[in-house]
């Protein structure tokens, strides 16, 4: 599939390079000619200086042939109308990212795809969405229920004193399997493990479960779950003003904003929100807001930076939970190196939109999620697919992939070796980065 991405800012390089490492004909359409020449010359990605509303330039770049259009540049109007051009000059979908919850009204919604645009990615809604379900479910660093939570994919890290740790895979579950490890993430590295694999502390594990036996998981892992009453945030930003919106007052929550008109701002939105106008590198300002008393320090400001110091402050200051905001991949792995609970990205929220649509071009797509390289998705087994030719383990599955669990009739159930998949069951499969394509060929029809 040919894919132009316009916008060459953190997103829309992000998106191409991934889109590149999946196989995928890339063009990113961009203004930023030495941003452009640098990722021409190092990365498999065509590259073009232009305006995305210059139907021009959307020309040369190949908009006709494009079977995705998507638009990250920083204004939503710009990516709205872009898309609706795109479309009008031969683009098959187009994606528009937005920065306006109202927009995502199915009213607005219909009206949008009906003049071009037709899907609505606001990722700053998708994160607020993924650190309340947070709240709910804190001893895991990813939460996905799957078809009204028949399985759960959850992640969670390994502690020192766990079970887990020094212990073969194959030696975990003795008995009748209850869970499936699909993937461990050791440092800056993802492997999808076998039998023979061992795990360490430190390392984060993926796994595959029906709900009733998520515990006996955490049982093995060590990590608790707390009730979380109190929340204090680091920056009044986007996500900070949805997770105020979608909290309805499950939780209090205390913001500390140093920008004085975006302070009142928030406090006048919000009545039952506790907003400081500070710093939050100010410690006696935290001790004063009590820090030592939260629950859940969310680091939510525009520095990866200050939101890791600051939740390594909440820690030493007695706060039971952190996350951190983190845009920079390479900060990522040492965030959790220095026992962030959890660490949230908005690219990697809306690469998994992207490639949803891509993989469901092909193939009928529920759940996606991403990680830096690896992704889960939920996928239905069509008629006349060659993984229903025989059990699994005899589909010789290429390294980098797996199956974890699949829902049949509306039930959920961990896939075995000698689960043979049907027509109609829903798939759980987790590979890594550069497998799009085999996935593909896998469940299409022969």
């Amino acid at each position: 599939m040919k894919i132009l991405i316009a916008g060459n800012g953190a997103t829309g390089i992000y998106l191409a390079k991934q889109l590149s490492a999946e196989k995928q004909e890339v063009v990113l359409l961009g203004t930023d000619k030495n941003t452009l020449d640098q990722l021409d010359s190092s990365y498999n990605i065509m590259t073009m200086k232009g305006d995305m509303l210059n139907p021009a330039d959307l020309k040369e770049a190949g908009v006709e042939r494009a079977g995705l259009f998507v638009a990250v540049c920083p204004h939503q109007t710009i990516n709205l109308t872009a898309c609706q051009l795109a479309r009008q000059l031969g683009a098959g979908c187009t994606v528009a990212r937005i920065d306006n919850e109202w927009f995502l009204s199915d009213d607005l919604s219909k009206l949008f795809k009906h003049t071009g645009v037709d899907t609505l990615v606001y990722p700053e809604k998708l994160v607020a969405e993924e650190i309340l379900g947070y709240v709910d479910q804190n001893w895991l660093t990813k939460y996905v229920p799957i078809h009204t939570g028949q399985l759960i994919v959850g992640g969670v890290k390994v502690a020192e004193e766990s079970p887990m740790a020094g212990s073969k895979l194959r030696d975990l579950t003795p008995g009748e399997r209850h869970f499936h490890i699909g993937l461990v993430r050791r440092g800056k590295r993802f492997v999808i493990p076998r039998g023979d694999d061992s795990l360490m502390a430190g390392d984060t594990i993926f796994f595959i479960s029906r709900p009733e036996h998520a515990p006996e998981v955490a049982a093995l892992t060590g990590p608790l779950n707390i009730k979380v009453k109190n929340i204090m945030i680091a920056g009044g930003g986007k996500i900070t003003r949805m997770i105020c919106r979608l909290n309805n007052g499950r939780c209090h929550i205390t913001v500390l904003e140093p920008d004085p008109d975006r302070a009142y701002a928030l406090a006048d939105e919000f009545p039952d929100v506790t907003v400081v106008n500070a710093s939050p590198h100010q410690l006696t300002v935290l001790h004063d807001e009590e820090i030592a008393k939260m629950d859940l320090f969310l680091g939510l400001t525009e520095s990866d930076e200050t939101n890791i110091v600051g939740c390594m402050v909440a820690k030493e200051a007695g706060t039971k939970k952190t996350i951190a905001a983190i845009e920079d991949f390479t900060y990522i792995a040492e965030a959790e190196r220095l026992w962030i609970d959890k660490v949230v990205n908005k690219k990697l929220i809306t690469s998994a939109a992207i490639m949803r649509y891509i993989l469901g071009d092909t193939v009928k797509v529920g759940e996606f999620f991403s990680m830096e390289d690896a992704d889960v998705v939920e996928i239905e087994v069509k008629e006349g697919a060659k993984i229903t030719e025989s059990c699994v383990k005899d589909l010789s599955l290429p390294a980098g992939m797996t199956f974890g669990g699949l829902i049949r009739h509306g039930r959920g159930m961990i896939i075995s070796g000698d689960t043979q998949l049907k027509v109609a069951d829903r798939v759980l499969v987790i590979f890594q980065t550069g497998m799009l394509l085999k996935v593909q060929k896998l469940f299409k029809e022969v």
